[in-house]
């Protein structure tokens, strides 16, 4: 049989997609195996992309070199969805000098199968062989992302492939499984080739022994492959079979093995072969062999725990149905991206990565802006363990910027990073109601906020800690304004935290030095000349220094700004820091529109009024959704830098809850406030299976009206609804209660 890659497309389906392409081809009619045909206007050198993820069916064509992840909580996999792995660098780099740099050890090499904190292939490629034609599949015409595993169809004339790549929760092992379907009217002989690249490196900030390892040993185990780091061979190990075994294994050189089968498919006949490849970081070759040789027949099983487990999320956990389906899905979308970020490593334990490709890392902002969403969205354990880590990881009350997977600190705290921890731990105590959790990183908060942030780096006593913030540009002054909110919202926070705790003289100097700071702040910091806040003072004499920076919204953020400069503020925005994607990075400097700047300007819109142009910039965050990689919050809208970045969707869930739907709860006190601000062009909103601590509820708003559901939960709710003229009324809720008050 002949394969050209010219070959006409003849409009097969391909029966080994299963249910869930089966599914996709009944909603979405256009999508057979000619991506053209999938897509009219496609060009070439695009790919069909296809989300199937329960009832959420998405597709658009997009550039070949467009990423894609496939993670669990101890490995993830990037490559690209034409089925090729495209060398990837530090895209902040990339975009700020054109190129990667030649200091930065992992150049070209964030693709391919990692497992925190080592990398075990750079890439890996299937090859199909007729004679002498040969048939790399890098060209697929359609990619699906699930989430609980990606697929890619390649059609070749009368030969059509699929390559589903699959890692298990919780363990550090890639299943690849390729089908083969002969779709012609004879048999086809073949050669199936599959070539592993190994790379066996240490992460970014990351070394298991005394010298980073680089390069590794491959050898040929009977029908496996073993590869061995060559610094820490004893601990260091990857494991590469098949089931069925190849016919034949073999070293290539170095970094290469490949394994070789025989094929003969008769007309309409298909086969299958599932490789995988397993990652051993602490007990070495032999832990290596036995895991692979327990894993590769549980495949299908942990598959099935996958799907189950993305299923729970979607079906299980709190759901948004509003009139637009489209931000439904964000919300539903947003959630399945913070279950593709937890991750877990021997060193820290439970965390989120902040984002894929690019920081694999535990920050120590994210929380700060991020726990309420996480928490709304059902991960308790894995964001208490993650807010936990900044106390076992401060440094005299400073928490780190960022800690590698082996624990080691990537680059002390800024300034304002203690004072969003020490947020981030109020937050988590009203949304679980979990005392031991607050009792115990109680002290550390009192001196991260007053021993470090108020204290070490308050050197004047003025109440403005000094030294980098959350965003920096040459010349600032050292006193900078994001500090000097987040400070403030802290020192709210610690207050509540002791006067729960019965700490009086804590909740006494909390509040004293809050006012201390507000009574002054907006003498200080307000630029009238500018119509906004000043980003830094000099230190020496308060001197302003003014950035157009987005951070000049960070006081609206927290509800310190006053009501008059609010309005200024907002006043001001359309001009110089609005573009069409939302609220821009720099002004005159840098264009592009963050997520977490747009963010943190929909929670200043919403909490001074500003309803519309909060959900706005909600809109402007479900955007990123419509670019780039499918199914992923970017960090850029609409696209960029890191390709899925946590704080996106997590303060996208972050609005819909507490801004949009204006939830705010007490666990502990088992009260919940519901004040909607909903948009003009919605006559509803509803949200299901919402759990804070022991409780769930379900809520139904319309701009007159209040139907609220007492799901479960262990006691009666307190329950205040404002309704939007502002009128407060008080209910009480049984378990499996419900209660309605106002107009339809």
């Amino acid at each position: 049989m002949r394969m050209n890659r010219a070959f006409p497309c003849r409009g097969q389906r391909h029966p080994s997609f299963g249910l869930l392409a089966a599914a996709l081809l009944l909603a979405l009619p256009a999508l057979i195996v000619c991506a053209s045909a999938a897509s009219p206007g496609k060009k070439a050198d695009e790919v069909t992309q296809i989300l199937s993820w329960g009832d959420i069916r998405q597709s658009r064509a997009a550039p070949a070199d467009t990423l894609f992840i496939q993670a669990g909580r101890r490995s993830y996999l990037i490559g690209d969805i034409d089925g090729g792995f495209r060398a990837r660098s530090n895209p902040y780099d990339v975009y700020t000098f054109g190129r990667p740099l030649a200091s930065d050890p992992l150049a070209g090499e964030l693709q391919g199968v990692w497992a925190q904190p080592v990398k075990a292939l750079d890439k890996y490629l299937f090859e199909v062989i007729a004679g002498k034609d040969r048939w790399p599949l890098l060209s697929a015409q359609a990619f699906t992302q699930t989430f609980a595993y990606a697929e890619f169809f390649y059609q070749n004339g009368t030969l059509s492939a699929t390559r589903r790549d699959f890692i298990p929760q919780d363990q550090p092992v890639l299943f690849t499984t390729l089908t083969l379907r002969n779709t012609g009217s004879q048999r086809a002989d073949l050669t199936l080739v599959y070539t592993a690249f190994f790379d066996l490196k240490d992460a970014w900030f990351t070394s298991l022994a005394a010298k980073r390892n680089q390069g590794q040993t491959v050898t040929a185990q009977g029908k496996r492959l073993l590869a061995q780091a060559q610094t820490a061979p004893q601990k260091w190990a990857v494991a590469l079979g098949s089931a069925p075994a190849p016919d034949k294994a073999r070293v290539l050189n170095r970094s290469r093995g490949e394994f070789r089968f025989k094929v003969h498919l008769k007309p309409g006949a298909e086969q299958s072969w599932t490789f995988g490849v397993v990652v051993e970081s602490q007990d070495g070759p032999r832990t290596a062999l036995q895991n692979l040789k327990a894993w590769l027949p549980q495949r299908e099983t942990l598959l099935a725990e996958k799907e189950a487990l993305y299923d729970q999320l979607l079906t299980g956990r709190s759901r948004l149905h509003t009139p637009d389906a489209g931000f439904d899905a964000a919300y539903d979308l947003a959630r399945a991206n913070m279950q593709t970020l937890e991750a877990e490593s021997s060193s820290l334990g439970r965390y989120f990565y902040a984002g894929l490709e690019m920081f694999p890392f535990w920050f120590g902002a994210d929380v700060g802006y991020g726990a309420p969403g996480l928490l709304a969205s059902g991960f308790v354990s894995t964001t208490l363990s993650h807010i936990a880590l900044g106390q076992t990881t401060s440094e005299r009350g400073r928490v780190p910027h960022q800690l590698s997977p082996t624990g080691a600190r990537v680059g002390a705290g800024s300034a304002a990073e203690t004072s969003l921890w020490v947020s981030s731990i109020w937050d988590a105590y009203r949304w679980t109601g979990d005392r031991d959790f607050l009792a115990r990183l109680y002290r550390p908060a009192i001196q991260g906020l007053f021993s470090y942030t108020l204290g070490d780096i308050d050197r004047d006593g003025d109440g403005y800690p000094s030294g980098p913030g959350m965003v920096e540009k040459e010349g600032m002054g050292a006193e900078k304004l994001d500090s000097a909110a987040y400070a403030w919202a802290a020192l709210l926070a610690l207050r509540q935290m002791a006067e729960t705790l019965n700490d009086r003289a804590t909740a006494a100097r909390a509040t004293e030095a809050a006012d201390r700071l507000a009574a002054r702040f907006e003498q200080d910091w307000w630029s009238a000349g500018d119509g906004v806040y000043a980003m830094s003072l000099n230190e020496a004499d308060n001197r302003q220094i003014p950035v157009a920076h987005w951070a000049v919204i960070t006081p609206l953020e927290v509800r310190l700004a006053s009501t008059k400069h609010a309005q200024a503020t907002f006043d001001t925005l359309p001009t110089d820091y609005l573009n069409k994607w939302g609220l821009k990075h720099t002004v005159g400097n840098d264009e592009r529109v963050w997520t977490l700047p747009t963010a943190t300007l929909s929670r200043a819109a919403y909490r001074y009024g500003k309803s519309e142009l909060g959900f706005q910039m909600l809109q402007h965050l479900a955007q990123t959704l419509d670019h780039g990689s499918i199914g992923f919050y970017h960090e850029l809208i609409p696209d960029g830098l890191t390709n899925l970045q946590l704080w996106s969707g997590a303060t996208f869930v972050r609005g819909v809850v507490e801004d949009l739907l204006g939830v705010d709860v007490r666990a502990d006190q088992h009260v919940i406030t519901v004040a909607p601000q909903l948009p003009a062009a919605w006559d509803f909103a509803e949200l299901d299976n919402l759990a804070f601590g022991a409780h769930v509820v379900s809520l139904r708003v319309t701009p007159t009206h209040l139907r609220f559901k007492h799901v479960s939960g262990p006691t009666p709710l307190q329950v205040t609804y404002q309704t939007p003229d502002g009128k407060k009324i008080s209910f009480t809720v049984e378990p499996r209660g419900v209660f309605e008050r106002g107009g339809r």
